[in-house]
């Protein structure tokens, strides 16, 4: 009976002993390890970017991810800015947002097609020719409104994508 339970009790420390050990192994998982795409590369993506640009950040962080889609090989982006910040595209406001506004013209310059929401122009008591062409190459255009346009990329095959940037991390 003692060599029995001596066993259970062997039993029972090495059980518990290879559970911390499995635990402890930072490569464990249960359901293994993702595959890693990180590099992948997709062909021919024809995308309508929406940005509802509510703060500067916004239209940052669009650029961002504008960058990332055109990147891609045969990739064709059209983006329309709609809101009140379409008025950082307006010439006068040039030097207040010239970094952000820069980075749009390199986007335009590698072949982004840059709208802006016709009604957001107005709504900022701006006129088309108030508002900044980016480049001479592929200017920028005012549109008729951010949905018709939407709607007009749509039927030529674009998915819709609209970035939303991600909350900032409560400060403690």
């Amino acid at each position: 009976m003692k060599m029995l339970l001596k066993t259970l009790v062997l039993a029972a420390s090495l059980s518990a002993l290879s559970g911390t050990a499995l635990a402890e192994d930072e490569s464990f998982a249960p359901g293994g390890t993702a595959i890693d795409r990180h590099t992948e590369q997709y062909r021919d993506l024809k995308v309508i970017m929406d940005i509802k640009a509510k703060d500067a950040e916004t239209v940052k962080y669009a650029a961002m991810v504008a960058s990332n889609i055109i990147g891609h090989p045969g990739a064709k982006l059209a983006v329309v800015v709609e809101g009140p910040m379409v008025s950082m595209f307006a010439k006068k406001n040039y030097l207040d947002h010239q970094g952000i506004v820069d980075q749009w013209v390199a986007l335009a310059e590698k072949g982004v097609k840059v709208e802006y929401c016709g009604s957001s122009v107005h709504g900022a008591h701006l006129n088309p020719s108030d508002m900044e062409g980016l480049t001479e190459k592929n200017p920028a255009v005012v549109n008729p409104g951010a949905y018709p346009a939407i709607a007009h990329y749509e039927l030529q095959g674009y998915a819709l994508v609209i970035p939303i940037p991600f909350a900032a991390p409560e400060k403690k």
